[in-house]
């Protein structure tokens, strides 16, 4: 049942983003798209040699006069004396219909690759309806509920995995000054048929300007799996970010 059930949500899917697209009309307006890409290095040579990397993209902006685009990705490196100890990245792509001044439906996709959290691929699609607490100009808190179909490939033993589950999340930005911007997320996901079992995941950022098109970014990632599977896998993984980000 589950070929059946998986080809079912994904044409669901796919049927709800295009008639979402198809009822707005297009429009001519100036192009919004704003976003920002972040970099960040650390070398130690001598007595010890570690490299630690990051790369960080984010762009959102309008398709049209009620949808709106977010998409985001990250890449993380840590080796120590050529030995990889932390490699895993990101993507995340999402289309928010505006239905009224705070009501939206969301149509989207992540997927993650961290073979030390043993997941080949982890690729999450799904659907749902948000509302937003706050819109203002400088601070923006929306809260979001879903549902979504898992799919896993595990790094180790290259088995396979899915199931059907709910989402919950939420976005929170605040302008704390001209030069200063706290934003953060969260998206719990869990299964339907055992809510015990669930994948989170929380990210908070810190971004100030040094120049006009130019910030320093503090990120916190924090990615909790219930039920890892695989030897000595371990629950919980943080991930701490920091480096130049340039705007756009």
């Amino acid at each position: 049942m589950k070929p059946v059930k998986n080809k079912l949500f994904a044409a669901t899917l796919i049927l709800c983003l295009v008639l979402g697209l198809n009822a707005q009309e297009k429009e001519n307006e100036e192009n919004k798209w704003g976003g920002d890409a972040a970099v960040g290095l650390a070398l130690a040579r001598g007595n010890t040699e570690t490299t630690n990397l990051s790369l960080t993209f984010s762009a959102k902006g309008p398709l049209s006069k009620a949808v709106d685009s977010t998409n985001k990705a990250y890449f993380l490196l840590s080796k120590e004396k050529d030995i990889t100890n932390a490699e895993s990245m990101g993507l995340e792509s999402y289309i928010q219909w505006k239905h009224s001044e705070k009501l939206f439906s969301y149509y989207g996709i992540q997927g993650i690759r961290d073979r030390f959290k043993n997941y080949s691929y982890r690729i999450l699609p799904g659907l749902g309806l948000g509302y937003k607490i706050f819109a203002e100009e400088n601070l923006q808190l929306s809260a979001s509920a879903g549902l979504s179909q898992l799919f896993i490939k595990y790094f180790d033993s290259e088995e396979t995995d899915s199931y059907t589950g709910f989402s919950l999340g939420n976005e929170f930005t605040w302008k704390v000054s001209p030069t200063a911007e706290v934003s953060q997320a969260l998206n719990i996901n869990a299964d339907i048929s055992e809510p015990s079992h669930y994948f989170l995941q929380f990210d908070i950022s810190l971004a100030s300007a040094i120049t006009k098109g130019l910030s320093v970014k503090l990120t916190l990632m924090d990615k909790y799996d219930s039920k890892p599977v695989g030897e000595g896998i371990k629950k919980n993984d943080i991930s701490f970010i920091a480096g130049l980000s340039a705007k756009f």
